[in-house]
């Protein structure tokens, strides 16, 4: 590999007494912990892993595991540790990565998980634990939590200690304390507002920080001064109060930790013998600084992670949107950052660094930062397609599940149509090429990506204008015949041996007066650029497409207006608390007007103006006219299904036809693009 092309990203570092090959750390993800709920090694998690360090990771890190969960502590694990743990660390290190245990004391008041109406009062006094008594949960606040006592943060302590050294004998090459980050129970032993102990764990900073900092000393003492010690550590809490987090760039009082407080805090950390930190921002208040979605800005929390550095003396790594090689070298060699922690992208393409190092970031997948594979923890409980899942991906589907799909040679080479240039039609194309089968690609319009395009339209979706282009250039890699500008008539098909129908969906059209009105638009149009709005927007819909239209309609200058049917906004089934929480976050800054439980009637020109009027009925029943210089209507799509129904009516045989994506059910990226898996890898 050309290990000039990134030399600072690619220059190995120590870490403790263990040395990474390079500057890129898999950061942890729910989903990703050798252990699974039940306690127990989890063997699905071997071929995830040993993909990411053939991709080049230099150091892999899981999803939290509790030292103590469900009434038993990890150390007592001691057969699988010195069994499938010992033997996985091997099959790592045989490709010079390591491996860093992530341990964990608990959610406190984020706990989510077991909590139900009719819990046991056992099960709900060990869940609903936090510093102190009365802390409000974040997913309820109605729940109370209760404050853990002396003997019980002393037997924690003590369990870090026993699991650390059980981890070092199994080979593990050191952990990190999911400690003072993301609002778990450490951080809010650190943080005032959640803290009102009156022992020696409360009080003054170091106080609040002794809880950690006595778990750092045991696992040194137990398992000696080389063994490396990492912290997660959130650099500032990005917290306005409790379940209210702070915008990028927007004054406000901190509530949590502050960036004023945090250099006394890294010192602390330090000075107790942690040899690192992983740092990003935020807590579970604002998610979307440790989890950031489309909307965050690239690179999100390199200003305050740097701006740690310059207190420190340990190696501190910067996580959070930080997957651009050029900019990630060039921020090591300024000595701004030591290194930096990545985790969705090795979702979408494991080997997104090789490929980087070696010159080929056009064939790297991009992550998209859409959380609908990896992290679907939202408040909306809808069902969805594939039900809730972690730590998967929308744009690859084979990530978590690298044995179930296994890409072989067709057995029978076949000529295949696909019909539909979006990415669920590109990726039918794509396998089925790979697979040996000749494929025509057929788009109607001028350009690949169908509906797409228009969703990655507005400039905070750069990734997705990345992922098209992607696609785009698959296309070419792979030698595809493309033939844009072309409708694909029975006659063009006739002779292929099957057909992948991915035509989409088209727009809902209400029969309601006045929608023809030519200042009203669907939202493709205005997505697409193909209509312009004036300054008073109208916006039918709050779904994710609307209220995603509305901030971009604010980012220009616009004054939009949000018109919702149901009693609430963004009620997506999947759809991540980071990315609804931000938006309802970015509806309060811009203080975007918003209508629930409103219903269309139609739109009208009148008063003597000849102005555009939207009526409507709102939350009271009563029939209200909303003053618009346009309107766009974002109420949903059906599948396009015109040309499956013409060939079966010719006589087609149906054993031909597959419909894919939304043409076949509307859904979102991630179904058309795992159905187009789910078809190809057998056709």
């Amino acid at each position: 590999m050309n290990q000039e092309r990134y030399p600072s990203l690619f220059s190995p570092i120590k870490i403790g007494g263990t040395t990474l090959k390079n500057r890129v750390i898999l950061t942890a993800m729910g989903g990703t912990g050798l252990f699974g709920f039940d306690g127990h090694f989890n063997p699905k998690i071997r071929e995830y892993y040993l993909e990411r360090a053939k991709g080049g990771a230099g150091l892999i890190i899981p999803g939290v595991t509790g030292v103590k969960s469900g009434g038993h502590y990890l150390y007592e694990k001691e057969d699988e540790y010195l069994g499938p743990v010992k033997e996985l660390m091997d099959e790592l290190h045989s490709y010079g990565t390591r491996y860093f245990m992530q341990l964990g004391a608990g959610f406190g008041r984020a706990q989510l998980m077991g909590i139900t109406p009719d819990m046991d009062e056992k099960t709900r006094n060990e869940l609903l634990v936090a510093p102190s008594d009365g802390i409000p949960n974040v997913w309820d606040p109605e729940l109370k939590h209760r404050g853990l006592t002396r003997e019980e943060i002393r037997d924690i302590v003590d369990a870090f200690g026993k699991t650390a050294l059980l981890c070092k004998k199994a080979g593990i090459d050191g952990v990190e304390i999911h400690a003072i980050h993301e609002g778990y129970l450490l951080d809010q032993f650190t943080v005032e507002n959640t803290n009102h102990r009156t022992d020696e764990y409360g009080g003054s900073l170091k106080n609040r920080f002794r809880f950690v900092t006595e778990i750092i000393r045991e696992i040194k003492k137990t398992c000696g001064d080389d063994y490396p010690v990492m912290i997660r550590y959130s650099v500032s809490s990005k917290m306005r109060g409790f379940n209210q987090g702070a915008l990028p760039g927007e004054d406000y009082k901190e509530f949590g930790r502050s960036l004023e407080e945090s250099p006394h805090a890294a010192r602390l950390l330090e000075e107790a013998g942690a040899d690192g930190l992983d740092a990003d921002n935020g807590s579970y208040d604002s998610w979307w600084w440790a989890h950031p979605p489309v909307y965050m800005p690239l690179h999100c929390n390199f200003p305050e992670v740097s701006y740690i550095k310059n207190f420190v003396s340990i190696p501190v790594f910067c996580a959070g949107r930080m997957e651009e090689p050029a900019f990630a070298d060039q921020a090591i060699r300024d000595g701004k950052i030591d290194g930096i922690g990545v985790a969705r992208q090795f979702l979408a393409d494991p080997y997104w660094l090789k490929k980087a190092q070696e010159g080929r970031e056009e064939e790297i997948r991009p992550c998209i930062a859409c959380h609908n594979g990896c992290f679907g923890v939202g408040l909306v409980r809808k069902p969805t397609r594939y039900g809730f899942r972690m730590a998967h991906c929308a744009v690859n589907p084979l990530a978590m599940e690298e044995t179930e799909w296994t890409l072989e040679p067709a057995a029978e080479k076949k000529r295949i149509a696909v019909v539909g240039g979006g990415p669920g039609g590109m990726d039918a194309a794509r396998i089925l090429t790979m697979r040996g089968h000749k494929v025509t690609l057929f788009e109607k319009s001028d350009a690949l990506g169908g509906v797409f395009i228009a969703a990655a339209a507005p400039d905070f979706k750069e990734k997705d204008k990345m992922l098209l282009e992607w696609y785009r250039n698959e296309m070419k890699r792979l030698a595809i015949d493309v033939r844009l500008n072309t409708e694909a008539a029975p006659q063009l098909l006739k002779d292929y041996d099957e057909v992948v129908l991915a035509t989409g969906s088209r727009p809902r059209t209400p029969g309601l007066p006045g929608l023809q009105d030519p200042d009203v638009m669907e939202a493709c149009e205005y997505l697409l650029g193909e209509k312009e709005t004036g300054d008073k927007v109208v916006i039918i819909g709050g779904g994710l497409t609307g209220v995603e239209i509305a901030y971009d309609l604010v980012l220009k200058g616009k004054q939009p207006v949000v018109v919702e049917m149901q009693e609430d906004i963004l009620q997506v089934g999947g759809l991540c608390a980071a990315n609804s929480n931000m938006l309802r976050e970015i509806i309060r800054y811009y203080q975007i007007p918003v209508m629930t439980n409103t219903s269309l009637l139609g739109a009208e020109r009148g008063d003597g103006t000849n102005a555009l009027r939207i009526r409507v009925k709102n939350a009271a029943g009563k029939e209200e006219l909303l003053p618009a210089d346009s309107c766009i209507l974002s109420i949903g799509y059906l599948p396009e299904r015109s040309l499956y129904d013409t060939l079966v009516s010719a006589g087609w045989p149906e054993e031909k036809l597959h419909v894919i994506g939304d043409a076949n059910e509307v859904g979102n990226l991630m179904s058309a693009i795992r159905e187009a898996y789910e078809l190809c890898y057998k056709l």
